[in-house]
């Protein structure tokens, strides 16, 4: 399956998918963050402010405190709404934990209006498991929306893969100043799924 960077956007209400997977104990915390964001051309040149000049993307395990603060506060800034679904799953029990996730993102995102979902792509079999997941859960209609797997070079994912740090952090470490100042301004909200 091909990525489709630089492929154009379709519609006005784009949401982005990434998860995160964390060891705890013998088992994972299992977390896929979907992200609704609107006005998403003005969104998308904000984000790539927060790594200035340099060339590689956003991701929340490399990056160092103040670029995470930078992120947060272009989060608190612009019209994004982020729902974290997680679970505490076996380590062979993670495929199934991403498969229910993005099943129950994608039937809330529907629900929403979304007109096109970009996922991060892992591989081409991760990838092929998440497009059956979707012709799946809408068997009984057609996807409601556009969607497709884009890499880590499009700063809209940036934002999912904030979202999961700051989640994972939260959950896992039991406070996280990002996340009590995204919470605390309505843009994120976890779930146990």
């Amino acid at each position: 399956m091909r990525l489709s960077d630089g492929e154009p956007i379709r519609g006005d209400l784009v949401a982005v998918i990434d998860e995160s997977s964390r060891t705890a104990g013998a088992g994972v915390y299992y977390i896929v963050t979907a992200a609704v964001i609107f006005d998403w051309p003005d969104v998308r040149e904000r984000i790539r402010g927060v790594i200035g000049e340099r060339k590689s993307p956003f991701h929340y395990r490399r990056e160092g405190p103040e670029a995470i603060r930078r992120m947060a506060t272009v989060l608190e800034e612009v019209d994004v709404v982020a729902s974290v679904l997680w679970r505490s799953v076996g380590r062979r029990h993670q495929v199934d934990a991403r498969r229910n996730l993005l099943a129950a993102h994608a039937r809330r995102l529907a629900d929403d209006g979304v007109s096109h979902l970009i996922i991060e792509s892992g591989d081409e079999a991760t990838d092929q498991r998440d497009r059956r997941t979707l012709l799946r859960e809408f068997a009984a209609s057609v996807v409601p929306f556009s969607y497709d797997w884009r890499s880590k070079s499009e700063p809209l994912l940036w934002i999912a893969d904030a979202v999961c740090g700051i989640a994972s952090s939260f959950l896992l470490d039991g406070s996280s100043e990002s996340f009590d100042r995204l919470a605390a301004a309505g843009i994120i909200e976890v779930t146990n799924g």
